[in-house]
């Protein structure tokens, strides 16, 4: 669970610097349309992450698992691939989320 709860905070902390890279003002001319996407960028990952810090209060840590489990299931193909590449960047080893099961559709929780 501690790794869980490590990788987890570590993922908001990578949101974090993302976001204000993604918002912050360019002195390079910017086409609106690159303005945009940047901007719907930064909102899908403020989307993906906005009850995990909820998640990691005291009170309600024991239910990280199941959490990151619905995160996880209602991600489409761009979040998942976002959240995939933090966490193999923070080398969390996902796999009782991401790996399918053999003839199961449900995952296996740590």
């Amino acid at each position: 669970m501690a790794e869980m709860e490590r990788a987890t905070a570590d993922l908001l902390r990578l949101a974090f610097v993302e976001i204000r890279f993604l918002t912050e003002d360019r002195q390079e001319d910017q086409s609106p349309e690159a303005a945009a996407r940047r901007r719907k960028h930064a909102n899908a990952i403020a989307d993906i992450c906005h009850n995990l810090p909820g998640l990691l209060a005291p009170g309600r840590r024991d239910r990280l698992a199941d959490g990151l489990w619905y995160l996880w299931s209602t991600a489409n193909a761009a979040r998942r691939r976002w959240l995939v590449g933090n966490w193999d960047h923070l080398a969390y080893d996902h796999r009782w989320l991401t790996a399918p099961t053999p003839g199961d559709d449900t995952r296996h929780r740590p």
